[in-house]
């Protein structure tokens, strides 16, 4: 009788050992997103403190499309953002990224919002000067131009001769450093531009053509070019979104042209 009960006993603990050496499902992994509060519309905290804006309602439908648990990580900053995706610490980066050719060399970017960029507004308190090109933000090495780090906004402006750059980590920094003097003037994404001039009326705007090859395709998920995977179920998700009007609908929640 214990020879026949320990006969039973094999093939059910070699049965438990090949579930116990299974890859986890894919489903049932949490998605990371990493984003960063303080830009709104697309991501701040509430007055209790919970992230809302319109990449966060983003990453909630994403989750659910994947069948997986939303799982939201701040990094702080965009170089903290990348560095993030890069060690895996992360899956996927949720923050209106701009997608640009120079990116897309080194991640994966699944477009899902915004609208081509072929100029760029730079921010003046009080009284806007005769700014006319990109070249003429570099004619006075003193003044300063405030971009945050790591931004689109920074490639843009780091090839031109003689320009002063000063990184702030968010763009409520940047309006001070203007506001106060500390700064000549700073850049930012359109996007954000109504919602600035209507809080801030002092500011002043010049908007200043980009050249061809520093064009943005408009806001994109990043994922690492090593989980092709998971930017192919992305792609799919968004293009669902997409179809659904579930993207038309969150822009029309957070009062943003698509």
């Amino acid at each position: 009788m214990k020879k026949k009960l320990l006969f039973l006993c094999i093939p059910f603990f070699l049965i438990m050992k090949t579930f116990a050496e299974s890859p986890p499902n894919q489903e049932n992994k949490p998605l990371v997103v990493g984003t960063t509060s303080g830009y709104a519309p697309y991501v701040s905290l509430d007055a209790k403190g919970q992230y809302e804006g319109f990449d966060i309602d983003l990453a909630e439908l994403l989750a659910k499309k994947l069948n997986r648990k939303l799982v939201i990580k701040d990094c702080g900053s965009m170089p903290s953002l990348m560095i993030s995706l890069q060690q895996g610490k992360v899956d996927v980066l949720i923050w209106a990224i701009s997608i640009t050719n120079e990116r897309m060399k080194n991640i994966e970017m699944v477009y899902y919002q915004g609208e081509k960029v072929v100029e760029m507004p730079v921010l003046f308190w009080g009284k806007a000067p005769d700014i006319k090109s990109l070249e003429d933000l570099g004619k006075d090495p003193k003044k300063a131009v405030c971009v945050e780090a790591g931004s689109y906004q920074e490639s843009v402006l780091k090839g031109i001769p003689n320009i002063n750059l000063k990184f702030t980590d968010s763009v409520s920094g940047a309006l001070m450093e203007i506001k106060y003097g500390k700064s000549f003037a700073m850049m930012i994404d359109p996007s954000l531009l109504p919602r600035i001039t209507a809080q801030h009326p002092e500011v002043r705007v010049v908007n200043i053509p980009l050249p061809p090859e520093e064009h943005s395709l408009g806001n994109g998920i990043c994922i690492s070019k090593a989980n092709q995977e998971l930017a192919n179920e992305v792609r799919k998700a968004i293009e669902e979104l997409t179809l659904e009007g579930e993207i038309a609908q969150l822009e029309k929640k957070w009062n943003m042209k698509g």
